[in-house]
């Protein structure tokens, strides 16, 4: 044999076994492929239930947005009031919607999912909710901006918010994004 033939097949064999190393490596394991369904699913109903408590805020619909909370739901709002039960949750969104000389334009931005495991998870989105007069829904009296962050639990099949932390912040997001500080 040549020379040249002896490298040609040494690169040939060489180039072959990465390439089965490479796919032996790069296949999943049994059961990942599930599991990137199952967050792919968890995520998009957190992001659904998001959608729909947004909706039930513009249409003043509490009973709505109460659904997705359990029962021992804790809430702390942008002024730093604790409320602590689904029924205290409860009654803190209808004071918003009962105020009889002030109405609100409610906005979410887009929601950002992070699933800890199969029964917990974290959400963020930011939202805004501007106060006008009823008389003169023209006028602007308030503008709140900020962040919510939502805890949530799977029981059984279904998500439930858990426990919910609303800050102010000087903007709306549209999204919430990773950022660095240098």
């Amino acid at each position: 044999m040549f020379l040249p033939e002896i490298n040609a097949r040494k690169t040939a064999a060489r180039f072959l076994m990465v390439l089965i190393l490479c796919s032996i490596s790069c296949k999943k394991k049994e059961g990942e492929h599930k599991h990137d369904t199952s967050i792919m699913s968890d995520s998009l109903s957190l992001v659904q239930m998001i959608a729909i408590r947004e909706k039930a805020m513009i249409k003043r619909d509490i009973k709505l947005a109460m659904d997705q909370f359990a029962d021992n739901a804790t809430w702390i709002n942008s002024q730093g009031y604790y409320f602590e039960g689904k029924e205290h949750v409860a009654n803190f969104h209808n004071m918003l919607i009962g105020n009889d000389s002030l109405d609100y334009y409610y906005e979410a931005g887009e929601p950002r999912v992070r699933i800890l495991d199969n029964r917990n998870a974290l959400a963020y989105y930011s939202w805004k909710m501007f106060w006008y007069k009823r008389e003169k829904p023209a006028d602007t009296t308030f503008r709140e901006i900020g962040l919510m962050t939502l805890t949530a639990h799977k029981t059984n099949k279904d998500w439930e918010w858990v426990a919910v932390t609303n800050q102010h912040t000087p903007w709306f997001y549209d999204s919430i994004t990773p950022v660095t500080v240098d």
